[in-house]
């Protein structure tokens, strides 16, 4: 099942250094629900493997996120909603431009908990960002 797979990775994820968590994502190319796995790997161990992760493998998790939010499963948006917000702090101003428009987005989301979710991943960012950042 997918939620051990992702334990698993998450688990042996933590042990890894830099460089070997590339095998990690590796192993996630090509996997029809790429996506999904990405999701459920950082949703169990979010905050220990953003350190570790480098910019292209960030890239690849506020993806998953972001195609998340597309989710059929309104529980599901509201968890990668949540997950954007705390992976937020590590992004590039590029990601984060990206992570910002689709929580916008997502203010307009048919369920109101996938909208809460929304405006409180914004909240957390906005908090994190410096006075430059909120003009641009």
């Amino acid at each position: 099942n997918r939620t051990l797979c992702a334990k698993s990775i998450g688990y042996f994820s933590m042990k890894l250094k830099k460089k070997h968590l590339d095998d990690v994502f590796g192993c996630l190319n090509g996997l029809e629900d790429e996506n999904e796995c990405i999701g459920a790997l950082c949703k169990q161990s979010l905050e220990t493997i953003l350190t570790k992760l480098n910019d292209k493998q960030l890239d690849r998790v506020f993806s998953a996120f972001i195609h998340g939010l597309k989710d059929t499963n309104k529980r599901d948006r509201e968890s990668y909603a949540e997950s954007l917000g705390i992976t937020a702090t590590k992004a590039s101003e590029k990601q984060l431009e990206k992570v910002v428009n689709a929580l916008m987005s997502g203010l307009r989301d048919t369920n109101s908990g996938v909208r809460i979710s929304c405006a409180e991943s914004l909240g957390v960012i906005s908090e994190k960002l410096n006075e430059k950042q909120l003009e641009g």
